[in-house]
């Protein structure tokens, strides 16, 4: 079986074609500049030569590419974009228009600046890439895409903290970490960005089977494959992105906990103290929102926590935990840490695919 997985994060995009006709050391592997990265150099160069922008195309992340955008309205630029694209910025238009970005789906009469196209998925240049290397897309069996989509609350308020509620509600149905990953048609409408991805897909890659997964819980379970993660009972998985840290207590294939804050709030102090006590079953979510955070919370209450073996730590800031006197396994799936994502994607496809076709009662593959 072939799987394209692409793990795209704030800073880059992880890509995975596996082959388990292959060792998966062989198996192709790219760390390339993340889309929100490049979208954001190209605003950066046209603030510089001071020309408004009228953007259009899919929902794709935002990180850096909002971050210019918003720089771009303080230099006195316009900014239109249409109102899929509008997404990338706020999961609300109408907190994108009090930004002071116009929602338009044609550029307006006599625009006179750049029109910037965004796309988060192009599977045409990758298959032009590696082609040249003798490698094809063919005979895909499915693609897996994993991204940050914290959710639009269908009753407004905070997406940090509906991001956290429904993942959690959905972990109490079941503990495992792969039945967080979408399948086709299971992904939400509330999840625009999640959404575009899986459009993407089928349009591009009309005859694979689309998989949808959030990165942080793509870099649990990719961390899981470690060997030397594979041989503990129960580990805390930590994996420090370019934005968050998301720590995890699985024990058995089962979630005890997860947690998730900003990378830019904490010190190596403050990591070091969240996560002994979030072993300790002592982090209250509300705080870490409170904090800037995301949440965290306990599938069991009381919080029941097995005593955990091993802390294995993933993620380009991983360095930050070596300031800290916490005892640390950096992991590295497939030998290469930036595979993290990937090789969870592929995880998740696997099982998924296997549960469904177990529940229809069938032997496809």
């Amino acid at each position: 079986m072939k799987i394209l997985a692409l793990d795209i994060g704030s800073g880059t995009t992880d890509l995975l074609l596996y082959d388990d006709s292959k060792n998966l050391e062989n198996c192709i592997k790219m760390v390339l500049p993340s889309p929100s990265a490049i979208y954001a150099e190209k605003v950066r160069y046209y603030t510089k030569i001071r020309r408004d922008l009228f953007i259009r195309g899919d929902t794709i992340g935002g990180g850096l590419f909002a971050e210019a955008l918003r720089r771009h309205l303080e230099e006195g630029l316009r900014v239109i974009m249409t109102a899929e694209a509008g997404y990338t910025v706020r999961n609300s238009l109408e907190e994108v228009k009090r930004l002071g970005i116009a929602i338009e789906e044609t550029p307006p009469k006599g625009f006179g600046g750049e029109i910037l196209q965004i796309r988060e998925i192009n599977i045409d240049k990758l298959r032009a890439f590696i082609k040249c290397f003798g490698e094809d897309l063919s005979h895909i069996h499915a693609v897996g895409i994993g991204v940050q989509d914290h959710g639009a609350p269908p009753g407004g308020g905070s997406n940090r903290k509906f991001r956290m509620v429904e993942i959690e509600e959905r972990l109490r149905g079941n503990l495992t970490l792969e039945s967080l990953a979408y399948l086709g048609e299971e992904v939400p409408k509330h999840h625009i960005r999640m959404r575009a991805a899986l459009n993407a897909v089928r349009t591009q890659l009309p005859e694979t089977k689309p998989l949808i997964i959030d990165t942080s819980i793509a870099s649990i379970l990719g961390c899981l494959q470690d060997p030397k993660v594979k041989k503990v009972e129960t580990v805390l998985t930590v994996n420090m992105g370019n934005e968050h840290l998301t720590a995890s207590i699985v024990s058995g294939g089962k979630v005890f906990g997860l947690l998730e804050h900003h990378i830019h709030i904490l010190t190596p102090i403050k990591v070091e103290k969240l996560l002994k006590r979030f072993m300790e079953g002592r982090v209250d979510g509300a705080s870490v929102l409170e904090e800037g955070g995301h949440g965290a919370f306990y599938t069991h209450n009381p919080p029941a926590i097995p005593q955990i073996g091993l802390i294995a730590v993933t993620g380009p800031n991983r360095s930050i935990v070596e300031k800290t006197s916490l005892q640390t396994y950096f992991a590295a799936p497939g030998g290469d840490m930036m595979m993290t994502g990937p090789i969870g994607i592929v995880k998740a496809l696997e099982a998924r695919i296997r549960q469904r076709n177990l529940n229809r009662g069938d032997g496809e593959t």
